[in-house]
């Protein structure tokens, strides 16, 4: 090898070695940031969905993307969460909603089998989109570092969420299922029952000993969706 070689060669490996280092770096400089972005996330009472600036984009290079994933899942969660309260509203449920009486259900019984339907595909819904997130997580490959801070955020922002709109959507079912119930025999037994608004009166005993049941479960059903609502809002820090 010539000197000049020797020389070339010497000066091609200082550069190399430069651009091995700089590309250290600069990965240590952007989980260091986005370590910085989740840990103030984390840091927060509630759930809070920060969207990166233009200088946090490219600060935080490659790890956009994890926080991409937690975005893309609370896109999903905000439309499915709108059709959730859909079916609420037309079941007289959730706030600032006049909540439809008995005596309302029991005149269009189909409506509650449609609610139901329509949950159920909500409910399915979620279960796939709660599924993939938790896919996509799993496939990430971060440093041990990272991944201590992310796995606090994605559980903050996507487990404890999804797990509480969960709980919700299953309590509005149980509770469509005792209405659908108490409907049922109300309209199988009108000669032997009046219905007011709320009010239920049986004409015999033994027909008050059947309704009652049916009644306390409808009752208890919406007291349990109503105690799921508010576990919901104190998640999401509402």
């Amino acid at each position: 090898m010539s000197v000049l070689s020797r020389a070339a060669f010497g000066a091609a490996a200082l550069l190399l070695a430069f651009a091995l280092a700089a590309c250290g770096d600069s990965e240590a400089g952007q989980r260091k940031a986005f370590i910085a972005f989740l840990q103030d996330i984390n840091g927060r009472s509630g759930a809070h969905y920060l969207v990166p600036t233009a200088a946090d984009e490219k600060a935080f290079g490659p790890y956009l993307q994890q926080h991409t994933l937690i975005l893309d899942f609370n896109k999903d969660m905000r439309a499915q969460s709108q059709d959730f309260a859909n079916h609420m509203m037309k079941l007289g449920a959730g706030p600032g909603v006049s909540p439809r009486t008995v005596e309302l259900m029991a005149a269009a019984p189909a409506d509650l089998v449609t609610a139901k339907d329509e949950l159920t595909k909500t409910g399915q819904a979620l279960e796939a989109r709660i599924a993939k997130a938790t896919a996509d997580r799993a496939a990430l490959k971060l440093p041990d570092d990272l991944k201590a801070v992310y796995d606090r955020t994605f559980d903050k922002l996507v487990t404890a969420p999804a797990l509480a709109f969960e709980k919700s959507e299953k309590a509005l079912q149980a509770g469509i299922d005792a209405s659908i119930k108490l409907v049922d025999y109300i309209n199988s037994h009108r000669s032997r029952l009046t219905v007011s608004g709320m009010q239920i009166q049986a004409k015999d005993q033994r027909t008050l000993d059947e309704i009652a049941p049916l009644l306390k479960a409808h009752q208890e059903a919406g007291e349990r969706f109503a105690a799921a609502q508010r576990d919901a809002e104190r998640t999401m820090g509402n």
